[in-house]
């Protein structure tokens, strides 16, 4: 396995160089990195998803991101919006997200091994207006008592009240909202603790956060990552240390996620 080399920005005082960010963080959405690598690496492989044996280019992934964005307006959701995903790591969890930010709305994160109750705190205490699931994580949930959500998509297998994910990806003409606020003061998620000592509590993260987050990960003090480096995803996606981080953190080095299950 190749070692990672780490650089060091020679201009900087060492006390500042371990927190120095890539770039500035004024005005970045996280969804800005992903459509911008997306267009610059239009050929290159952006995601390898083995639970379905896809590979995804940057192209096709931008593409996916804004018809299913376009798809999220088109159905009503609303900047501001919650929209829940309650996925395993899937190349549809990943467009999910970044075309929930994209529409403006605010995803929620869902651990797959949920059961009714933990799923039903999560989207009443959230305020969640869609669902992106799978049918095999609705058996035995019955979501009748939450009077905020609107609609449910399932990805791969049918689930009763449940639209597929692919009407999502229909082509549409539908206008996508400009923020109406800066970067730092919009929110690009809202993942649940664990509810260590009492209930599970939202965490709310700005665009700035997460884009922060890649800075570092490519910043003078980060690694050498080149475009033939593959970033194994082995954490899942809901995780509060995780959203997003590692596609947009790819995406910046022109690399390829590999989102493990």
């Amino acid at each position: 396995m190749r070692k990672l080399a780490m650089t060091n920005a020679p201009s900087q005082n060492p006390e500042t160089a371990r927190t120095a960010l890539y770039g500035d963080l004024t005005g970045r959405f996280v969804h800005n990195l992903i459509l911008e690598s997306c267009h610059k690496n239009a050929a290159r492989t952006a995601i390898i998803d083995p639970s379905c044996n896809r590979r995804i280019s940057y192209a096709e992934y931008g593409e996916l991101v804004e018809s299913v964005a376009r798809g999220f307006a088109a159905a009503g959701v609303k900047p501001g919006d919650i929209v829940a995903i309650f996925l395993a790591n899937s190349w549809e969890f990943c467009v999910a997200y970044h075309a929930a930010t994209l529409a403006g709305a605010v995803p929620t994160l869902l651990n797959p091994t949920y059961r009714e109750r933990e799923v039903c705190y999560q989207l009443e205490n959230s305020g969640a207006a869609l669902l992106i699931t799978d049918g095999p994580n609705l058996d035995g949930i019955n979501l009748a008592s939450l009077p905020n959500l609107r609609r449910i998509y399932y990805t791969r297998q049918p689930a009763s009240g449940a639209e597929p994910f692919s009407n999502l990806l229909i082509r549409t003409a539908q206008p996508l909202p400009a923020p109406s606020k800066a970067s730092g003061e919009t929110l690009a998620a809202l993942p649940y603790s664990s509810g260590t000592t009492g209930l599970p509590k939202g965490v709310m993260l700005t665009h700035s956060n997460l884009v922060s987050n890649v800075y570092q990960l490519l910043g003078p003090n980060g690694s050498a990552f080149n475009a033939n480096d593959i970033f194994l995803c082995f954490l899942p996606l809901y995780h509060t240390s995780l959203p997003m981080s590692p596609l947009a953190g790819s995406s910046a080095a022109r690399g390829r996620l590999l989102p493990f299950e």
